[in-house]
C-alpha cells in the first residue's frame, strides 16, 4: 500500500530559532551532518536555512580575520554553490532570521510518499519540513529518506501486493493469480477471464510501494483488446 511521509520521515530533528548566529548554525550542521535546518519559532516553523543560503552568505561576504568556519563546511559550500538570486542580501546576514527562507514549502506527515516527492520535485528542495494540523514541527523529509521506498525487503512488498489483491473487485478474480518479488520486480503469473484485466492487475502491482518493475506473464480467457470486425460487404 502506499506509504504516508511519517513512515520514512525523520522525527528526531534538529532545529534552530530566528536568533542563532550563522557560525553557530554551520557548527550544528556539521555535528548533525545535515543539509538544512527548520528555523522554529513557538513551536511553529517559520524559516529554513540550508547549505545554499550559507553559500551566498560565504561567497559575498568579505574576508573576515579570525574567521572560524571549519574547512569541512567550505568545501561543502563550495559543492553545492547554487543560484544567487538574494545572495547580496544574504552575505550580510548575522543569524538565521537575516539567512533564512522564509517561504517555506512543507507537507503534513499522513501525505502519502509520492505527493511528497511531487512537492520536492515542483519546488526543487532537497528537504521538506514536516508540520501538524497546527503547524508545529513534526520531522524532516529529504531525498534519501524517499530512497527507503524503493529498497524495502521484497517480503514486504509481496505483504503489501497479497493485501492489495485482497481488496481488488472480485470480477478481476486476482485469487488465481500468483506472484513473486525479486529485488523490487514484480512476476505475474495466472489466468485471468478478460485480456483488460491483466493492465489493470500490473497497475495495482504498480501501485505498491517498493515495485521498481513488472513482468507479466498472465494469460485471458477472452481477448476484449481487439478492434471491432468491420461488417462484411459482399
Amino acid at each position: 500500500m502506499n506509504r504516508t511521509v511519517r513512515d520514512v520521515m525523520t522525527p528526531d530533528v534538529v532545529s534552530t530559532s530566528s536568533e542563532t548566529p550563522i557560525k553557530d548554525i554551520a557548527r550544528l550542521m556539521l555535528w548533525r551532518d545535515v543539509s538544512a535546518l527548520p528555523v522554529v519559532e513557538g513551536g511553529r516553523v517559520v524559516g529554513i536555512v540550508s547549505e545554499t543560503d550559507l553559500v551566498h552568505h560565504e561567497e559575498f561576504a568579505p574576508e573576515r580575520p579570525g574567521d572560524e568556519y571549519h574547512e569541512p563546511m567550505r568545501a561543502r559550500l563550495r559543492r553545492t554553490l547554487g543560484s544567487r538570486g538574494s545572495a547580496q542580501r544574504k552575505a550580510r546576514a548575522e543569524n538565521a532570521r537575516e539567512l533564512m527562507t522564509r517561504d517555506v514549502v512543507t507537507v503534513g506527515p499522513e501525505e502519502t510518499v509520492v505527493a511528497a516527492a511531487r512537492v520536492m520535485a515542483r519546488h526543487d528542495v532537497k528537504q521538506l519540513p514536516i508540520v501538524d494540523e497546527r503547524g508545529h514541527l513534526a520531522g524532516m523529509l529529504s531525498r534519501r529518506d524517499l530512497l527507503r521506498v524503493f529498497v524495502r525487503p521484497d517480503g514486504d512488498i509481496a505483504r503489501d501486493i497479497g493485501a492489495a489483491f485482497a481488496v481488488a473487485p472480485a470480477w478481476l478474480d486476482p485469487g488465481r493469480i500468483r506472484f513473486s518479488v525479486d529485488d523490487g520486480v514484480v512476476s505475474l503469473e495466472g489466468r485471468v477471464e478478460q485480456h483488460s484485466h491483466c493492465a489493470i492487475l500490473a497497475q495495482l502491482t504498480r501501485g505498491v510501494d517498493g515495485v521498481v518493475g513488472v513482468h507479466s506473464k498472465l494469460t485471458w480467457d477472452v481477448d476484449d483488446m481487439l478492434p471491432p470486425r468491420m461488417p462484411y460487404t459482399p
